[in-house]
């Protein structure tokens, strides 16, 4: 078994399963960027002072706002890059 301790993808979205992007380490170096999707932006780092303390993004499907603490959301990714066995999770963000 591959390990994958450090890396990790939380696949973001609305609660209409559309898609709103990615928080991500692709390796354990690497820092922890958001993803909005090449067509929608750049990556940045995250969390920056704009995503404190709550994550919010435009559902660019259903033009709504979702979003979760940011905090909620660190410990989400950390419990995923000390998975062993699981590298990708998905996480339904509520409306804001």
């Amino acid at each position: 078994m591959p390990n994958n301790e450090g890396i990790g993808v939380l696949r973001l979205q609305c609660q209409q399963m559309h898609p709103v992007g990615r928080i991500m380490k692709e390796t354990p170096y690497q820092q922890v960027v958001f993803d909005p999707g090449a067509q929608y932006g750049d990556r940045r780092i995250w969390p920056d002072e704009q995503d404190q303390p709550q994550f919010k993004i435009d559902c660019r499907f259903c033009n709504k706002p979702v979003g979760e603490a940011a905090t909620s959301l660190q410990t989400k990714l950390r419990d995923l890059m000390d998975s062993m066995s699981e590298t990708i999770k998905i996480v339904v963000l509520p409306y804001v």
